[in-house]
């Protein structure tokens, strides 16, 4: 019996495909194994990159592969600690979009090492309990495990780093968000490697956008070894992986992972995330942007300036979040909050004014309202109309109703509801938008509570506006949709003409009776 247990501490000390099958016993006890086909293409890549056996002598691997998958597992908890206990010199640095999240690797990695498994399986390799934090620890060798969130990746030299979904599926959309990830990972990620000649990067993540991490860098980069792992297998054709004298064919039509990703899962999957997600994120294949519904040139600027908000009739349109607990942390919700501010002009056009879009909390939502009502009660010389998100209202009533007596400051909300689906709701801007009949802003630069800075009619144009009704996320545009709700009862106002103006006017009694003179 011992020398079976022996045999099998041998042969993880060399296979990391069966040593990851025991790093799961020990993370995950009484949670069955499910291996595939798929983990161990995985594992023998990540395995020939520690070995310089990728092909071409290739020292950055990008595994794309769906959810749920193990890909966290595998890449960013077994891996190091497998690397380690051959190597406990060894330094890491994985990151993820968030910081939580990069943390919770460490920790379980940290696990697997304080095993009596592991630490009878390689000898050498011991944590330095003087080194030991929640997100950093060390071993005896000064071997590193540094767990940090994407943006803030600093102070650290490793030889393996570790990018794991470094962008949040939510955000991906978001090209203010692309851009700060993408320009983080090429400005900061070179300078992290103590032998730049030996760095080894690992990109695993789900692919998001054209120009996700993966796209803006490694499939455009011959230095990297791509090893790409759909869902399901739509090619037409069978997919032949191959590396050294191993081969996997997944063959046309089947399902990657059926155990797991089953076909009811992916058809679930499909209807829930919608075709542009489920082709990048499942498929592997993310489409262009642009879903045909809003078209490039409908929407019209109007110049800083060129506008008179004292002629219009105005409403703040309010569409919160899902009302979440807050992050101890990070003070900041999940969802978004859009703000709209919508002017009704005299020439019978519709004018976006102002636009917060943020993670509030619901006092920093009602600090928001007030803020907004106030500046646009002094620019227009009259009250804006408020409409707010039937369920979101009734979050929120208490703090508006509390901060209205702390201020002496009061003003009627308009519940808006109703039965309409929210891409119905939304198709109601398509025909003024197409008639030009709305005007933005050429920009608003707003500056977000984790102090990133948007232009918000920029996001809503080239994220929101170009990905409709294929992606979820249209806050902005839900909330500007809605001042067409009748509940809201805006008008446009009536011109106000000078007295030489009112005399070239038609004199019909119906016409001088609408106009009220």
């Amino acid at each position: 019996m011992e020398d079976k247990s022996e045999l099998l501490k041998a042969i993880c000390r060399e296979s990391f495909y069966f040593y990851q099958q025991k790093a799961f016993s020990i993370l995950e006890p009484g949670v069955p194994y499910e291996d595939n086909w798929h983990i161990e293409c995985i594992a023998e890549h990540l395995q020939a990159l520690h070995e310089n056996r990728l092909p071409d002598g290739k020292k950055r691997l990008a595994i794309l592969v769906p959810p749920r998958s193990l890909k966290t597992f595998m890449a960013s908890i077994a891996f190091p600690s497998w690397v380690m206990g051959n190597q406990p010199y060894q330094k890491f640095i994985c990151t993820s979009y968030k910081f939580d999240l990069a943390k919770e690797m460490a920790q379980k990695s940290r696990i697997i090492m304080s095993d009596e498994w592991y630490t009878s399986t390689f000898h050498e390799t011991k944590i330095d309990e003087r080194q030991n934090e929640k997100h950093n620890f060390w071993t005896t060798h000064r071997g590193m495990y540094y767990s940090a969130a994407m943006l803030s990746i600093t102070g650290r030299g490793a030889t393996y780093c570790i990018l794991d979904d470094p962008i949040n599926p939510k955000e991906a959309v978001s090209e203010t968000i692309r851009n700060d990830t993408n320009s983080t990972i090429r400005s900061t990620i070179p300078t992290r490697f103590n032998d730049p000649r030996n760095a080894k990067w690992i990109l695993i993540m789900q692919r998001l956008h054209d120009d996700d991490p993966a796209g803006n860098m490694a499939i455009k980069d011959d230095r990297w070894f791509i090893l790409k792992l759909p869902g399901e297998n739509k090619t037409g054709k069978d997919i032949v992986y191959e590396l050294g004298d191993k081969k996997w064919i997944f063959k046309d039509g089947d399902l990657l992972f059926p155990q797991r990703l089953t076909r009811t899962v992916l058809d679930e999957l499909r209807e829930d995330l919608g075709e542009y997600n489920y082709v990048g994120q499942i498929l592997q294949e993310p489409a262009p942007i642009g879903g045909g519904v809003f078209r490039d040139g409908w929407v019209q600027h109007y110049a800083q300036g060129s506008i008179k908000p004292r002629t219009m009739n105005v409403a703040i349109l309010v569409d919160p979040s899902g009302g979440k607990e807050l992050n101890k942390k990070r003070k900041k919700l999940s969802d978004w909050t859009a703000f709209m501010v919508v002017g009704l002009g005299t020439d019978n056009n519709y004018y976006l004014l102002d636009i917060i879009r943020d993670r509030l909390n619901p006092t920093e939502r009602v600090d928001t309202l007030f803020m907004l009502h106030r500046k646009w009660n002094d620019l227009c010389g009259k009250p804006p109309k408020v409409g707010y998100e039937k369920y979101g209202m009734m979050a929120d009533t208490h703090y508006i109703e509390a901060k209205k007596k702390q201020d002496a400051y009061h003003f009627p909300l308009v519940e808006l509801g109703g039965t309409m689906a929210k891409e119905e709701r939304i198709r109601r801007l398509i025909p003024d938008m197409q008639n030009g009949r709305w005007y933005f802003p050429q920009s608003l630069i707003y500056v977000d509570g984790e102090g990133r800075q948007f232009d918000l009619v920029k996001e809503i144009i080239q994220s929101e506006m170009a990905t409709f009704p294929r992606a979820r996320f249209d806050d902005m545009l839900d909330a500007l949709s809605r001042i067409y709700e009748t509940d809201l009862s805006m008008s446009f106002p009536k011109p106000n003409l000078t007295m030489t103006q009112k005399a070239y006017l038609p004199k019909s009694k119906e016409y001088t009776d609408y106009m009220d003179f």
